[in-house]
């Protein structure tokens, strides 16, 4: 698939959210009930990614849910899981292949609320490359972050839907250099994710082919979404994080100005037109990436969860599929 945006925040899929808000709508708390307080963590710099939460607490959206809710972003060099392990915050919206690693690790994470359903991982080439399937990487050098974290994982996720070890290509760690480094053809591939290279791409003119890493029937990787220590929150405080947040995607597909507006209060350089013009690139190609059956959603596919447990054993990334990664609400 080419870089061409997508265009799924209007039309008839605004109309149907639209006509969906009603009976997404929270009702709202009386006034003087005391409200749960929480902090939730994002795993990045402020950001459009995260403009749910931006718009969740804006809108009033947790508040009417009954939350009282802190918003951190973490550092640079934060550990994902580390605020969270620590009683710092009760949620972080994290990758789902790095919570089942944590997992692995003794950690007790679990994901409630998967943000993403569509991972968001892929491999882009020089659309005049030759390449555009897993089937043509045999011989490639594959530029990554590192062997490390997400990126890593949706490299080997390709590797194991072509039916390649590492041996058969050359993986070289350029870290996060992927744009410079494939228009200079200093790398046959990168990977990156497709609300943020593939965008990138676009606005720099350079004509990329994105490359799908696995089987969209029967993924083996799932995205970012809501993750907490399994027991620490009651299942209505759950139940009541992903009503608003799902109720802030509703809304921000229908009017993505939602977004860009709550945005701009985290990322002041949103006043720049041309970086005005990337956030909403970005959102567009973000928002894509919330539909289940063309509407938002935070459905969290077990079965998927069990898959990306095997894969991630089968690679050697754990020594053993973990128990509890997911909790039901």
């Amino acid at each position: 698939m080419r870089t061409t945006r997508r265009h799924l925040l209007t039309g008839a899929l605004g109309l149907a959210a639209l006509g969906g808000l009603a009976g997404c709508t929270a009702e709202g708390v009386a006034p003087g009930v005391e409200r749960t307080k929480l902090t939730i963590g994002l795993t990045y710099i402020p950001n459009v990614q995260f403009s749910p939460f931006y718009v969740a607490l804006d809108e009033g959206l947790f508040e009417a849910q009954g939350l009282d809710v802190t918003l951190r972003h973490h550092g640079a060099q934060e550990d994902a899981f580390g605020a969270l392990l620590a009683s710092q915050e009760d949620v972080v919206f994290a990758s789902g292949d790095e919570a089942v690693v944590a997992s692995s690790n003794g950690s007790t994470v679990s994901t409630f609320g998967t943000g993403f359903q569509q991972f968001p991982g892929v491999l882009l080439a020089a659309s005049d490359s030759g390449i555009t399937s897993v089937d043509d990487l045999r011989g490639k050098t594959i530029g990554m972050p590192g062997h490390f974290g997400s990126s890593y994982y949706t490299v080997l996720a390709a590797l194991h839907l072509a039916g390649l070890s590492e041996a058969d290509v050359k993986l070289q760690d350029i870290g996060f250099t992927q744009v410079s480094a494939l228009t200079t053809s200093a790398v046959d591939v990168v990977v990156g994710y497709s609300n943020n290279e593939t965008v990138q791409f676009a606005k720099a003119g350079f004509d990329a082919v994105e490359i799908a890493v696995q089987d969209p029937g029967e993924p083996t990787l799932v995205g970012p979404g809501l993750v907490t220590v399994a027991g620490r929150l009651e299942d209505d405080v759950l139940v009541s994080i992903k009503a608003a947040v799902l109720e802030a995607e509703q809304r921000i597909v229908a009017d993505p100005d939602l977004a860009i507006a709550a945005t701009a209060k985290e990322v002041p350089t949103l006043s720049d037109p041309e970086q005005e013009a990337t956030a909403r690139a970005v959102l567009e190609a973000t928002a894509a990436l919330w539909l289940r059956d063309g509407q938002p959603s935070l459905e969290v596919d077990e079965a998927a969860f069990t898959r990306m447990g095997t894969f991630l054993t089968e690679v050697g990334i754990i020594d053993a599929p973990p128990q509890g990664l997911t909790i039901a609400v």
